[in-house]
Order: structure tokens, then C-alpha cells, then sequence
């Protein structure tokens, strides 16, 4: 009896670990500008929303208190001002760094409804720009093959 319990009980975490995996190699991570995420978000619009994660680069605007005490709203701009998407930042376990306005940064989050990212972590850039474009030219070509091979 010992040992049938003690290989069900590795069966099972064998099973739990591969179905684990299978989640986390279902997720996606896309690199991009203001303009580049809210076009994104919009073609991948059928895939489960909270498996994708955006990181978006783009210029920091005014900082303004949600409905919440602990919900800051701000506007992440292209340089160009033509796009632009609204960013919530929870101040829940940690927060919000103080970044000034007109500053290059790296919002990470999910998209919630339209041109509207939750974001999880935000820091100002100070590394070269070109970098983050050839980054986001890798996450065009896997957009574009996901809606290529999409049913």
C-alpha cells in the first residue's frame, strides 16, 4: 500500500509540473511602442488577454489619483503624440516610482480593454532607444506569424 501511494503522489506532481509548463510556455511577452501595443492589442484580441504581457516604451505623462487612494493613472505618449495608451499602477505592495514628466520608460502589464494597460512594474529608460525598436521588430514577426497560423 506504501508504495502505491508514494507513485500515485509522484504521478500526480509529475502530471501538475508538465501542466505548469504548459501554462508558462503559453505565455507571451511583446516589446513595443505606444503605437506598435495598441495595434497589437487589438489584432490579438482573441487570445486569453492575461497570457500576453506588454512591455511598452514610450514618453510619461502627468501623473493624476484614481477613484482609489491606492490607483495612479498616467498617459504613456509616442514621441510623436499621435498615440497614446492610459496606464493604471496600483500602489498595492509597493510604490509608484517618482518619474517626471516627459521621461522615456518601460511600462510591463497586461492590456485591460481598449488602449488601457494595467501595469506592473514602470522604470525610466536611460538605456539607447534603437535597442527597444529592434526588441519590438522580433515581437512584430511572432505577431504576425500567431495571425498567420491563427485558425
Amino acid at each position: 500500500m506504501r508504495f502505491f501511494n508514494k507513485l500515485t503522489l509522484s504521478t500526480s506532481n509529475t502530471a501538475q509540473n508538465n501542466s505548469n509548463k504548459s501554462n508558462d510556455e503559453d505565455k507571451k511577452l511583446f516589446v513595443g511602442s505606444v503605437k506598435q501595443v495598441a495595434r497589437w492589442s487589438r489584432l490579438l484580441s482573441f487570445l486569453e488577454q492575461t497570457k500576453i504581457i506588454y512591455q511598452v516604451f514610450g514618453i510619461m505623462d502627468s501623473v493624476i489619483t484614481g477613484s482609489n487612494k491606492c490607483e495612479k493613472m498616467f498617459c504613456l505618449r509616442s514621441e510623436h503624440k499621435k498615440s497614446v495608451i492610459v496606464c493604471v499602477f496600483y500602489e498595492i505592495d509597493r510604490k509608484m516610482p517618482n518619474i517626471s514628466k516627459g521621461a522615456l520608460v518601460l511600462c510591463t502589464g497586461h492590456v485591460k480593454g481598449k488602449n488601457k494597460l494595467q501595469v506592473f512594474t514602470i522604470r525610466e529608460l536611460h538605456e539607447d532607444k534603437n535597442s527597444f525598436d529592434r526588441i519590438s521588430l522580433v515581437s512584430h514577426w511572432t505577431i504576425n506569424d500567431i495571425l498567420i497560423h491563427k485558425e
